[in-house]
């Protein structure tokens, strides 16, 4: 039973890692969109 406890403790705190890793990646996607829209928004100089 310990094994298996182990097992789903492992699972659980990958599944959250992946989850976490998701939504950096999406912040990131974000930024880079919000980024090219105010540059392309803002004039240059």
């Amino acid at each position: 039973m310990i094994a298996v406890a182990d097992t789903v403790a492992t699972i659980a705190a990958k599944g959250v890692g992946l989850a976490a890793d998701a939504a950096i990646g999406t912040v990131r996607i974000g930024g880079k969109v919000v980024g090219a829209a105010a540059n392309a928004v803002l004039p240059s100089d």
